[in-house]
């Protein structure tokens, strides 16, 4: 039977109390039952008052949000669980300041952190995935401390380079990378990191590009430069850029330079998994599960 996406009744039904939230995550962390994240072990005892699992084998405990971005949370997990049904649910994103008042939060500080402990969590589970097929590639910029020139040469604006792959006559997955500048070195990171060994990219005529002329990549320089022609000819990653920065913009009124790659990483993906919405709050929570968490002083050095 095919899973269909829970209607807001539905998802407060299933996840209305603290205990529901733990035993899904229970289920989702361990499928075939406790696991030891030391020994590996199978069984254990549960302390009820301090909520931790105690290793049978080694007597090693752990609790069921360890390691995890829950790590020691304040929130309850119905909050964090509707946050993460929100934020995916939204297929243009949501402001923290509107999560804040519809899940009743007192401090925007902490909406705030538990946000970027989320974009996080998606940010490291993309960068499993690599792009493969045809690749359209550019770069683009976001914001600056104010109007000034333009395009590559614009002082103070934040450099992204922008791959998508597009297997047919639509996209279908996207990476994005911030870098300090749009040069070979740089563009090679992505590549490296990103794309599969054998694919066909095209771009325009930016000389940082050429880095893509080695082999087993085939590259395409489809036009002379940057500027209308590039977008007639590599259409949807302009199409991509221009709604991820209507994204910034509208949705967060615009981001700083230090945390826009984690703005970047959820709307990347989002969009990649924009097909398998019924999936998605499952697929987002195992990534809060199966990554380390970030902490306000990290965030804010």
């Amino acid at each position: 039977m095919q899973q269909k996406t829970l209607s807001l009744l539905e998802f407060q039904k299933r996840f209305g109390t603290e205990k529901a939230c733990q035993k899904h995550l229970f289920r989702l962390r361990w499928p075939e039952g406790f696991r030891c994240p030391r020994c590996e072990h199978r069984e254990a005892y549960f302390h009820r008052n301090r909520h931790l699992f105690h290793c049978k084998a080694c007597g090693y405990q752990t609790s069921l949000t360890a390691g995890t971005i829950f790590h020691k949370t304040r929130t309850p997990l119905t909050k964090w669980f509707w946050m993460i049904w929100l934020m995916g649910r939204q297929k243009s994103g949501i402001s923290m300041l509107s999560l804040q008042r519809m899940l009743d939060i007192p401090s925007y500080k902490t909406v705030w952190i538990m946000g970027h402990k989320i974009r996080k969590a998606l940010g490291d589970r993309d960068a499993f995935y690599k792009l493969a097929g045809l690749i359209e590639m550019d770069d683009t910029y976001f914001g600056a401390p104010k109007p000034g020139k333009r395009g590559r040469g614009a002082h103070g604006k934040a450099k992204v380079v922008v791959a998508v792959e597009t297997p047919g006559d639509k996209p279908r997955f996207a990476a994005m990378r911030m870098v300090p500048r749009v040069s070979a070195p740089e563009i090679q990171v992505l590549v490296e990191e990103r794309l599969v060994a054998e694919v066909v990219v095209r771009t325009d005529g930016w000389q940082g590009y050429s880095v893509l002329d080695r082999p087993p990549r085939r590259h395409e320089w489809l036009v002379p430069g940057s500027g209308p022609e590039a977008v007639r000819v590599l259409p949807w990653v302009h199409t991509l850029i221009a709604n991820v920065k209507g994204n910034i913009r509208g949705v967060h009124h615009g981001v700083s330079q230090k945390h826009l790659p984690r703005y970047l990483a959820e709307f990347c993906y989002r969009f990649n998994r924009r097909f398998w919405e019924p999936q998605l709050f499952n697929r987002m929570l195992h990534a809060c599960l199966i990554t380390s968490t970030i902490t306000f002083s990290e965030l804010k050095a």
